[in-house]
């Protein structure tokens, strides 16, 4: 994978497949750490966008973050380091994308939540390979 873009989480949305893979991996990470101090230690970087006046497109948004926040927990990295605190701009443009192609074709909230949570995590994946993995490979 070059970067993740929307058209992964489009193509996601579109195929209904949530692998069981994925959704033992996303149990076993939100069961490391948890959601309320997450909400606390970061509620600036949780906060809805003014700009959305659909609770579904929020709340996808909402959940992305969330799944980049438990993801960055889980590679301990800070989130709100200078390299990582751009993401958040970029996942939340990222599901406005998504949200905008899709909105009309959403008719399970609980893919749509549970497929914004790992695109969040995919972000943090990514970024770490990126900036790190990548580099002491080599």
């Amino acid at each position: 994978m070059a970067q993740v873009e929307p058209k992964d989480l489009i193509l996601q949305l579109q195929t209904h497949k949530s692998e069981d893979y994925r959704i033992i991996e996303q149990e076993k990470m939100i069961s490391n750490f948890s959601e309320a101090s997450i909400k606390e230690k970061f509620a600036n970087l949780l906060t809805n966008p003014e700009t959305s006046t659909y609770p579904l497109e929020q709340k996808g948004i909402y959940f992305a973050k969330l799944g980049a926040l438990y993801a960055f927990l889980d590679r301990e990295l800070d989130p709100i380091e200078s390299t990582h605190i751009g993401l958040f701009g970029q996942i939340e443009k990222d599901i406005q994308i998504v949200f905008k192609e899709l909105s009309e074709n959403l008719s399970d909230e609980k893919i749509w939540i549970f497929e914004c949570f790992d695109y969040g995590i995919k972000h943090v994946y990514y970024l770490d390979w990126t900036l790190y993995l990548s580099k002491s490979c080599y």
